[in-house]
């Protein structure tokens, strides 16, 4: 457990529960004491500590840095796969930083798997034909030129986003009917498997968040107008090992395990980089603006994870798809909680992943249950074979990451009302200064520019 108390300058943390019989704190000085070790608050640590020369310490709750990058290394086989960031966006400082932390990187690899439709709330096939490349490429070149006007607006922050009532409608509006308005049907699948699934139910939310899931760097992606790459030793984590490696003792990891250990933080800047969420934030102090503000966020809560079972069909992406879908109903979509898919991952492994998206209380056991019962549904319904009259046990889980809240949204309502505004005045508010998706968007290199426009404002006012 972290126990942290905010005084009015500088930060009071107790980084690790209290024991009764060792209770006597190591005590830790330092300029800015960072919490969250994932990509915006290990990126933040490197700048600050090695670009702005300021003492610093990273608080991470987890064993490793990283967040949402995970990558399970295969015991059977040494080879390693990515199930949580599948790549980088080759956006603002992303191909410098990999270079500056002595990670070569290259092209993002791609595993040709054969797509398979199934609705898995009920586990039986789908007779669903996905838009042709032509339909789905003129969607998304029709989706860039209707958005490239707002990406100031929001990208790498919302520094620029237009105060009450100047807003654009478009931003404001279900994406359902700015599909509609801009007729973007063939790039509802793609955009939904690929990273806006992430936003729940993805027709009825703000286009402005839709955007914030697959917005134009990654339109660009897809239509050859930008790139996306990974280490070349297929290792997402690797990055983050470079980081923490070379942080050194600047990092305290595993701050929630009740260890005994006492650690004291004293630090004239506090930059948070961890979801604002009610949990999160509980050990903190908020203030009662900072309450107000906090509370209007909803947000989805997302889960990845390894998998394996003999039956599961090797070289295939079996798909999510509402029967409503079929024949060829694009926007007809699966509505939390929901496992995106099963994928293969290559390597002539036995490993599949999956993706989790459900509510605020989508918690792993639930999500992992859910794994379960869809599996079974597909066993049942004999869209998934067995292999051999034995269909070889229970389902498998070999990794789980729980990447916790992510696309944190607020209604149309609020937008108009200034929450925008009234969020990023928290800045530099009791010295504490705010990071991370709630702020920007959830792509790692958008954060890492969002950190770059951020970390000088810590140091506008009043000096050091």
């Amino acid at each position: 457990m972290v126990l942290t108390l905010r005084l009015a300058s500088g930060l009071l943390a107790a980084a690790t529960a209290v024991s009764a019989t060792s209770w006597l704190p190591d005590i830790v000085t330092r300029d800015v004491a960072i919490i969250g070790g994932g990509a915006s608050g290990a990126y933040a640590a490197i700048r600050l500590k090695e670009d702005f020369k300021k003492s610093i310490v990273l608080v991470e709750k987890a064993g490793r840095l990283g967040g949402h990058v995970s990558t399970y290394d295969d015991p059977k086989t040494g080879t390693p796969f990515d199930f949580g960031v599948q790549s980088f966006n080759d956006y603002g400082p992303a191909r410098a930083f990999f270079e500056r932390m002595g990670v070569a990187v290259g092209a993002a690899p791609r595993v040709a798997l054969t797509s398979k439709y199934a609705d898995f709330s009920s586990g039986a096939a789908v007779d669903f034909t996905p838009p042709s490349n032509e339909d789905r490429v003129a969607a998304l070149g029709r989706f860039l030129n209707a958005t490239a006007a707002y990406e100031e607006y929001f990208l790498p922050g919302y520094w620029n986003f237009p105060a009450p009532g100047k807003i654009p409608e478009d931003l404001l509006l279900p994406f359902g009917k700015f599909v509609e308005k801009y007729q973007l049907h063939a790039a509802v699948n793609q955009v939904f498997q690929i990273t806006g699934m992430g936003t729940g139910d993805m027709m009825n939310a703000l286009t402005l968040y839709v955007l914030g899931a697959f917005g134009q760097p990654m339109i660009r992606a897809f239509l050859g107008q930008g790139a996306t790459f990974t280490p070349t030793s297929r290792r997402n984590i690797a990055l983050y090992e470079a980081i923490q490696s070379r942080l050194g003792n600047d990092v305290l990891l595993n701050t929630e395990s009740a260890s005994g250990k006492v650690t004291i933080i004293l630090a004239r800047r506090l930059l948070m980089a961890i979801e604002p969420t009610p949990s999160n934030m509980a050990p903190f102090g908020l203030d009662l603006v900072e309450q107000s503000t906090f509370s209007k966020f909803r947000y989805s809560s997302i889960h990845a994870g390894v998998v394996s079972h003999p039956s599961l069909p090797r070289n295939v992406s079996l798909v999510n798809t509402p029967r409503a879908a079929s024949p060829a109903n694009y926007v007809a979509l699966p509505k939390p909680n929901f496992n995106v898919r099963f994928d293969y991952l290559g390597g002539n492994s036995d490993l599949f992943r999956v993706l989790m998206v459900g509510d605020e209380q989508f918690d792993k056991a639930k999500a992992q249950a859910q794994v379960r019962q869809d599996f079974a549904r597909l066993m049942k319904q004999g869209t998934v074979q067995p292999k051999t009259a034995d269909p070889g046990g229970e389902l498998e889980f070999r990794a789980w990451a729980d990447h916790g809240a992510m696309h944190m949204n607020v209604p149309a309502k609020e937008l108009k009302s200034g929450f925008i505004q009234k969020l990023y005045a928290l800045q530099g508010r009791r010295d504490t200064w705010w990071t991370g998706g709630a702020f920007s968007v959830q792509f790692q290199a958008i954060l890492w520019a969002f950190d770059d426009i951020l970390l000088p404002k810590m140091f506008e006012k009043g000096g050091w």
